[in-house]
């Protein structure tokens, strides 16, 4: 059989969009709705009402009028509603007016000269062929802006007067109000050939037909109605809307053929206007917002189609899933950093289907019985597709059912693979593969060591699981977005995946050059790591044990952070055949980001040893820390009373400095100022430094190791907190001439300019905790108005370039069109390279 090619790749050549005129929607209309009725005495829809059998079903066993079909096949219909009198489209009331008041009164045509249109005429389609349809538009723009202008038609020769907009949707001309009939009439006059200039299309949207005289129905089958647990229908808020509608406008016709007075036929035609205006769109400016008794807001059309939670981001976009399970997480150390700890709860909610075959078929009727308790199953899948809940009344009749070629849902058991991920997803490592570890806990488990991809702590964040339900899905996760085989960052080839805290530490510590471990010590280190061992010394050296965790045909030498400020032999990590010979391990050869031994080892040796080495050697630094401890005493953050001194000696010094900048007062000398309170911390840095205690300290072994912390935060934590910026310059605003009460009217110094002399452990006085204060909540504001900008502006970069893919040829194009004649210039993979370089 031969396929026709020309049939699968037609292409769409473009979209447009326009507006539906009445004859278009007296096509579509399978019914004109004349009743606001929904049902008859015995609940079957009426002909004519809101639920009419014409417009389609949504009851199992009704089968639509039109086009014959059940719930299950019909598409819907719409309908229409014919209206006593015209009423205006919300959504295009500022057309409208664009429209009124760039064309003439009288003769309707665009208030530009005859011969002006003929050279716009070419001009629109010039700008169109060679610089798009948005430059089209924006000249389309300054043409209407400038008819706006013109106060004289130069066809008819008639003065012209503005119609004003009073808004929501009023018009108001030399003093007289508009109704929707007058606006219509002038949109009839304008001429198809002028509406090139106004940025309308003839074929597909006329001016009028943004005046609403016959209304749309949408189908049933968008507006269902549910039936509630008491057994009464409830309506959607659509269908409540059109009811609205039907019922204010058969009054509306019936005042008017009885000839009512005008005053009454006017509130009913405004009434009417408001129904459609809240159909369309409940939540307009000056509009009051359509709702309930209960006084919940209807979700009306609008609401629908727009934002997170509308058609487009909340049903095409992206969707709930199934098979999902959604908690808090924990930090759990005991976990591979490529397991997730699942809680029971959820592994027996979210189940996994397996197939029944010769092999298995023992186990999984185990399962079937197990059904109330874990590990069990929830529903069997027969081979054509109906599935059977497991209950105690079915399980006997399903045993004896069950055979090959059936599918059973059960439970999910430890080593299940699952998708793990943490929102907002903004690359591709938010998302990963991890192996089941089910935990009687009830929040979701990660090593610590797995979190920097995912960017999650544990001050109450919540993650996501999807269990896949094929073995192409499983094959992908385990094979591709496994956890361990993204190790290496994609942005630059540095593992994302190491050690941090603790573990950094606590291998810094056994590594240490002096460490020395009994044979008992050494044994309870290697088997709570995994490794089985026989241990014959009496006495092991720290790095002995840490070469246990290595390749025994591992060469490699980096630099080292903890004696890097030195000439010593343990500045440099010298591994030689799989031993540790010199060097402290820290954060510059394990760490996240940084670690130079876990980036040569998945290069060299791959995912699976890398993984299994940062999972040993974590352990191992729990249990060094375990065994001996490591915890911060306020000494360890105590100076010499010479560094106070000299600390104030720098203070003093930038006290002067700054007296001397300011002498004169211009925007230069208080730049200058600025720079000299940056100079200064360096001073104080320096100072730190040189007295911190250095042995036995371990804020400074943390800070040393890269296990946690800088230099810097011990800066305000001991010295002096130093400059507070508002809007990057010294706090200036507050009283007229100075800063707070406490300070002369001409003081510009370093303290009456928010420069704070105290620290931490000192403690601050209520004027400096004030200026930190208000330092610090600009940080703050800041940081919360910048995380919602960052998220529109990753999800618009995500949406211009989805469409972007990487050829055979390794060329990057968007469809046809070449983007980048290489991938990213070089052709790389970054995460399968050597810090990007190929010279592996």
């Amino acid at each position: 059989m031969r396929l026709d090619t020309n049939f699968i790749f037609n292409k769409i050549n473009g979209i447009e969009f326009g507006l539906l005129s009445p004859k278009t929607i007296q096509k579509m209309s399978a019914v004109t709705v004349t009743s606001s009725e929904l049902y008859d005495i015995d609940g079957f829809p009426i002909d004519g009402g809101l639920s009419d059998l014409r417009m389609g079903v949504t009851d199992p066993g009704l089968i639509c009028k039109t086009c014959g079909n059940t719930i299950k096949d019909c598409p819907g219909h719409f309908g229409s509603i014919e209206l006593a009198r015209p009423v205006f489209n919300i959504k295009m009331v500022p057309y409208v007016y664009n429209l009124i008041n760039a064309t003439c009164n009288a003769c309707g045509r665009v208030l530009i000269p005859e011969n002006s249109l003929k050279k716009l005429s070419e001009t629109l389609i010039a700008v169109e062929a060679h610089e798009g349809v948005q430059k089209r538009m924006k000249t389309i723009k300054a043409i209407i802006k400038h008819a706006k202008n013109v106060t004289v038609c130069p066809f008819c020769k008639e003065k012209q007067q503005k119609t004003k907009l009073e808004k929501p949707y009023t018009f108001v001309y030399a003093g007289q109000k508009l109704t929707p009939v007058d606006v219509l009439e002038r949109l009839e006059k304008i001429k198809d050939s002028d509406l090139q200039f106004l940025g309308l299309d003839p074929d597909h949207s006329r001016p009028e037909w943004m005046v609403i005289s016959l209304l749309p129905v949408p189908p049933i089958t968008i507006r269902p109605s549910i039936t509630l647990e008491n057994g009464q229908r409830s309506e959607d808020d659509l269908t409540h809307k059109l009811t609205d509608i039907v019922r204010t406008n058969q009054r509306l016709a019936e005042n008017i053929k009885s000839g009512a007075p005008e005053i009454i036929i006017d509130e009913l035609w405004d009434l009417l206007q408001y129904h459609i205006t809240t159909f369309i769109s409940n939540g307009t400016a000056q509009v009051p917002i359509a709702r309930h008794k209960s006084g919940k807001k209807l979700k009306t059309l609008e609401d629908r189609v727009k934002g997170k939670e509308g058609r487009f981001r909340g049903s095409v976009l992206g969707k709930r899933v199934n098979y999902g399970a959604r908690s808090v997480i924990s930090p759990d150390a005991t976990l591979r950093l490529d397991e997730v700890g699942v809680p029971v709860q959820i592994a027996k909610e979210i189940t996994f289907p397996e197939y029944v075959t010769d092999i298995n078929i023992e186990r999984v009727k185990e399962l079937v019985k197990n059904f109330n308790s874990y590990p069990g199953a929830n529903y069997i899948i027969t081979p054509d597709g109906i599935k059977k809940k497991i209950t105690d009344a079915t399980m006997g009749n399903l045993l004896e059912e069950i055979k090959p070629g059936y599918i059973i849902e059960r439970h999910l058991v430890d080593g299940d693979m699952v998708l793990f991920n943490r929102q907002p997803s903004l690359h591709r490592l938010s998302i990963m593969g991890h192996y089941v570890r089910v935990l009687p806990y009830n929040t979701l488990g990660i090593n610590p060591a797995s979190t920097l991809p995912y960017n999650a702590d544990f001050d109450g964040d919540e993650m996501n699981i999807h269990v896949l339900q094929n073995e192409e899905a499983l094959a992908e996760a385990d094979m591709i977005i496994n956890i361990k085989h993204n190790i290496v960052s994609p942005r630059h080839g540095l593992p994302l995946i190491g050690a941090a805290q603790d573990y950094v530490s606590g291998c810094a510590m056994i590594t240490g050059k002096s460490m020395v471990v009994d044979r008992e010590t050494a044994e309870f280190f290697l088997s709570n790591i995994g490794i089985e061992q026989q241990l014959k010394k009496d006495k092991y050296n720290g790095r002995e044990l840490f070469s246990m965790l290595l390749p025994k045909d591992l060469n490699f030498e980096s630099q080292s952070t903890t004696y890097k400020i030195t000439k010593e032999e343990d500045s440099f990590v010298r591994i030689k055949n799989g031993k540790l010979e010199t060097g402290v391990i820290d954060s510059a050869t394990i760490g996240k980001e940084n670690g130079s031994l876990l980036q040569f080892l998945f290069v060299r040796y791959g995912s699976d040893i890398t993984a299994t080495f940062i999972d040993q050697s974590s352990r191992l630094g729990l249990m060094v820390l375990l065994k001996y401890g490591m915890s911060v005493n306020m000494s360890d953050f105590d100076l010499p009373k010479i560094a106070f001194t000299k600390i104030n000696e720098v203070i003093d010094a930038g006290e002067k400095e700054t007296a001397e900048i300011l002498k004169t007062s211009n925007e230069l000398n208080e730049a200058r100022a600025l720079s000299l309170t940056n100079k200064m911390r360096v001073r104080i840095r320096n100072v730190i430094d040189t007295f911190i205690q250095k042995n036995n300290n371990n804020v400074e072994s943390m800070i040393t190791t890269g296990a946690k912390g800088s230099i810097t935060n011990l800066i305000p934590s001991v010295g002096a907190v130093g400059q507070q910026l508002l809007r990057d310059v010294r706090i200036s605003n507050g009283f007229e001439g100075r800063l707070t009460a406490h300070y002369l009217k001409t003081d510009k110094s370093l303290k009456a300019r928010g420069f704070i002399c105290s620290n931490y452990r000192s403690g601050l006085n209520p004027v400096e905790y004030f200026l930190h204060s208000a330092s610090s909540r600009e940080g703050l504001m800041d940081n919360v108005i910048r995380t919602p900008i960052s998220g529109y502006m990753q999800r618009r970069l995500s949406s211009a370039l989805q469409d972007l893919r990487v050829s055979n040829d390794l060329s990057v194009r968007l469809g046809n069109k070449v983007v980048q004649f290489l991938y990213g210039e070089d052709g790389l993979d970054v995460s399968a390279s050597d810090k990007g370089d190929l010279k592996i």
